[in-house]
């Protein structure tokens, strides 16, 4: 018995020395981990991927499962027992791999790996990174570049030419005011005084350009609409308060044209040809408006604009001392401007007296012939061909005349 109890100590003593002296080969902690999350980032089923085409989806499976099947070897190879240089290069083959597995914001996490001081090869996986951005922004995959894009600004939010690509990606995606307002906050991401001017006229010739687009087409409310938006961002912009002027002055705002005139006076750039505009301004001011009708029975309609952003079509009645809106019409005209209560009145109409209330528009106009301040009457109208009544409170300050053979009202300032 006790031989036996002699040998099964013998035993366990040689078997816990043979454990002790040979080494075990398993892979570190921290590179399991590493495995774990890479493995993990691209477990997730192809069909919940987010991609803009079918042939995207089958490049980015074929490249995310060609990553996977590489990882073991070059995990393996990025282990201390390596030269710092080359657990980087194989650091860095991994990063290209997620890159062109569309896996951003992986590869932006794996970024931190690379030691700041190794600026070369960080340099080389920006460019990389950004020609792949690139190419995906060329090819239309606006959702992808996005992605990309926006990866890498999370590793380097103060990155220019990544900062650009966003630029270009809102110009890509037609989203011009979004381009130009990304174009000038990217001042605030240098001290550079010269790159600061750099992005100012890069800025600025984004506005040149599509104030040129917009001119060229004779999209007179479109280019008022953006040039606004334009000196909302950045108020002291002559070109854009030149082109803001021209197309009021063409869309017959005269009154806005002249102020937005006097203050390119003293530009030495602007001052000659905003005299000119001016001239213009007052002959226009002085010469009778034949604005067009639609001719309804024994009735004419004319298209009126209130609050210089929302058309009406009204009935032009001499016998009405104050302008009419339909209650329909008035409900959606205070969903987009504002407009300012006065009181409530009794209106005697054909039908009877009606329970009106009164309110104050800032501005009405007809062709440029504007009042500020012009007050309507709200009631329950009902019309199809039409959103209300003209009435004298504003005919009665003009010089009018209808002229029934050619469909068309002629305004005049009186004297």
């Amino acid at each position: 018995m006790w031989r036996f109890l002699f040998l099964t100590i013998l035993i366990t003593s040689l078997s816990l020395n043979v454990y002790l002296l040979v080494p075990i080969k398993q892979p570190s902690i921290v590179k399991a981990a590493f495995s774990d999350l890479v493995r993990s980032a691209f477990s997730v089923p192809k069909t919940s991927r987010v991609t803009e085409s079918t042939e995207v989806i089958n490049v980015n499976a074929d490249k995310t499962q060609a990553l996977v099947n590489s990882l073991p070897m070059l995990l393996s190879a990025n282990d201390g027992v390596k030269p710092p240089h080359q657990q980087v290069k194989n650091l860095e083959e991994i990063i290209h791999r997620a890159i062109d597995a569309q896996e951003y914001f992986l590869a932006s996490n794996l970024l931190y790996e690379i030691p700041l001081e190794d600026q070369m090869r960080l340099s080389s996986l920006k460019s990389y990174w950004l020609s792949n951005a690139m190419q995906l922004l060329k090819n239309k995959h606006y959702l992808l570049a996005e992605n990309a894009i926006n990866a890498f600004l999370a590793y380097a939010p103060d990155d220019l030419d990544f900062l650009r690509a966003v630029v270009k990606l809102r110009l890509a995606q037609q989203q011009i005011l979004l381009a130009i307002k990304k174009a000038l906050s990217l001042e605030y991401h240098t001290f550079d005084l010269d790159l600061q001017q750099q992005i100012l006229n890069y800025a600025q010739a984004l506005v040149r350009d599509e104030i040129k687009r917009l001119f060229e087409l004779a999209l007179w409310l479109e280019l008022a609409q953006f040039t606004e938006e334009v000196l909302s961002m950045v108020p002291n912009s002559p070109q854009a308060q030149w082109a803001l002027a021209q197309a009021q002055f063409q869309l017959g705002e005269y009154s806005f044209a002249r102020q937005h005139l006097t203050t390119l006076i003293e530009q030495p750039n602007y001052q000659v040809k905003a005299q000119r505009l001016l001239g213009a301004i007052e002959l226009a001011l002085q010469r009778p408006v034949m604005v067009p009708l639609i001719r309804n029975g024994d009735h004419f309609i004319v298209e009126g604009l209130i609050n210089n952003n929302f058309s009406v079509n009204l009935l032009i009645d001499t016998g009405a001392s104050i302008s009419v809106l339909s209650q329909s019409v008035f409900d959606e005209l205070v969903s987009q401007s504002k407009v300012k209560y006065i009181e409530d009145i009794v209106l005697t109409t054909a039908g009877g007296e009606v329970d009106s209330r009164i309110y104050q528009v800032d501005e009405f106009s007809l062709q440029g012939y504007q009042l500020n301040n012009l007050l309507f009457a709200v009631i329950p109208y009902k019309n199809q061909k039409n959103d209300g009544l003209l009435g004298m409170n504003y005919l009665r300050l003009f010089d009018f005349h209808i002229d029934q053979s050619n469909n068309l009202l002629r305004l005049e300032n009186k004297s």
